[in-house]
């Protein structure tokens, strides 16, 4: 198997309220098996843009606003600038797994992540592989469209290792 380009997939907030996020050390991990591996791939991250965002104190204003006095119905079409700009990223980000050869997903414990659900969704519908690193392998929505589903970042080491160039790119 050929990997150039490898989109990180993975928990940012969870099912955390507000901005707070998740650790995000995994995005320094994989990237690092994955060129140890196949030197001169690409990770490609949609954490920053959307992480820099939600940085932004007018954007955590802006949310900490809307979880405190929630409207019975909202419109997203009326939001402000700013979180339609974040939605807008949001988006963005999540299409370019289309542009990419693997999808890697991290799912650590079962933390719920609807982001990283929507991000293997896109991947699966444009027929990009998936590996799921989790031990949620009752989770519907992770088997259906998990190509492997791993049950850590050791066994992801060993995967990528099978699939290394130098090993022969052993295939799936």
């Amino acid at each position: 198997m050929r990997f150039d380009r490898i989109f990180i997939a993975g928990t940012i907030q969870g099912s955390n309220r507000g901005t707070d996020i998740e650790d995000q050390s995994y995005r320094i991990t994989i990237p690092a098996m994955v060129a140890r591996f196949f030197p001169g791939a690409e990770c490609f991250d949609p954490s920053a843009d959307v992480a820099e965002k939600l940085a932004n104190a007018s954007v955590a204003a802006q949310i900490r606003s809307l979880l405190s006095d929630t409207p019975p119905a909202l419109e997203t079409a009326s939001l402000p600038a700013q979180l339609t700009e974040l939605r807008t990223t949001f988006h963005e980000m999540t299409r370019e797994v289309a542009k990419c050869d693997l999808c890697i997903a991290y799912l650590p414990g079962h933390t719920p992540s609807m982001g990283t659900a929507m991000e293997m969704y896109a991947a699966y519908l444009s027929d990009v592989p998936i590996v799921t690193v989790t031990d949620m392998v009752a989770n519907l929505a992770v088997v259906s469209v998990s190509t492997w589903i791993l049950r850590d970042l050791e066994v992801l080491e060993e995967w990528l290792a099978q699939r290394s160039p130098s090993k022969g790119g052993i295939p799936a």
